[in-house]
């Protein structure tokens, strides 16, 4: 896909700044890039351990919560994609920010996407990642989320929560991350 690059740029939020309450809120890198074993541009995610605090065994995108070294809620997605697959900042160039997205326990996480130069081997960290998983940006495109019905388990209370998704190298992309993909659908499907 041609100029997508452009294509984002035009249409995202460029605030880098956000001036709320940051303690409690959740940021993400949506990382895109050409890999040239697949030859293609996708969309880097990554499976969560069972070892993690929250979310365990979900397909996310690199980040996790704000602290306080952090001095904005893009360095927090930025420190977090590097601790959790080893992306280094001079590999992203961020476009912008997507609207921010509430997870099911009401954590609120500004997603930032970024062009990224992926290295040949991610250096993935294995208390908080599983593996990585890559969405063709084609297919995305092409297929777009579809709405699924989802079985959780918050507390041991089992409940079905519908939500738009998409299956990735075995996976289901859905939840907050669905929601995610779901507006950078939106925002370069007609292009």
């Amino acid at each position: 896909m041609k100029n997508w690059e452009d294509q984002l740029k035009n249409k995202l939020n460029s605030t880098f700044s956000i001036k709320e309450e940051l303690s409690g809120r959740a940021s993400v890198i949506v990382p895109i890039g050409f890999r040239s074993g697949a030859a293609q541009y996708e969309i880097l995610l990554t499976k969560r351990t069972q070892k993690v605090e929250t979310h365990k065994g979900q397909i996310s995108f690199p980040g996790g919560f704000f602290e306080i070294s952090d001095k904005t809620l893009l360095e927090t997605a930025l420190r977090e994609a590097y601790e959790e697959v080893g992306l280094q900042r001079e590999r992203i160039r961020v476009l912008g920010r997507l609207e921010p997205v509430a997870t099911l326990g009401g954590v609120v996480i500004y997603p930032w996407v970024a062009h990224v130069d992926f290295p040949d081997e991610f250096l993935v960290n294995p208390e908080e990642v599983e593996r990585t998983v890559f969405l063709s940006l084609d297919r995305l495109l092409s297929e777009g989320l579809q709405l699924r019905s989802v079985l959780v388990k918050p507390l041991g209370v089992p409940f079905h929560v519908e939500s738009p998704g998409i299956e990735c190298d075995g996976e289901l992309i859905w939840g907050a991350s669905a929601k995610i993909l779901q507006q950078l659908y939106f925002l370069l499907k007609n292009y």
